[in-house]
């Protein structure tokens, strides 16, 4: 068997992302759908190690102007706003919302027109 070469990095990678999934307590057709997009997506596979690695995004890759950390402070924004906190708490899970990130970029990268509606017309109940 000489001359073959195995790299076990990207089974690492996968490991550690369903970790994340499974302590965010998202639902594994979920995850798998995620994870999935992801490996047709080389350059949010590397934020995603980033992430896993440094457990911060790398902002490399953007979407009309937004990275994952400014999804990332969206979807803590919304999580403030439906539970009517005023800011996170612990019980709070920071996990699930940096997994959502990686969503909305994803889906953002699909469709930025609609991408860009959704982020910039905010989530608030009192806008007409």
């Amino acid at each position: 068997m000489q001359g073959i070469l195995y790299d076990a990095s990207k089974i690492k990678v996968c490991q550690a992302f369903y970790a994340v999934c499974d302590y965010a307590e998202l639902d594994r057709a979920w995850a798998d759908e995620l994870w999935k997009d992801i490996m047709i997506r080389p350059e949010i596979y590397e934020e995603l190690v980033y992430y896993i690695e440094h457990h911060t995004f790398l902002n490399k890759v953007t979407a009309c102007g937004y990275s994952l950390c400014d999804l990332y402070v969206w979807q803590m924004s919304r999580y403030n706003l439906i539970k009517d906190t005023g800011k996170n708490s612990k019980t709070c899970n920071k996990e699930k919302m940096a997994m959502q990130a990686f969503r909305s970029l994803i889906d953002f990268l699909s469709d930025p027109e609609k991408g860009r509606k959704k982020y910039e017309n905010g989530q608030e109940m009192d806008r007409l």
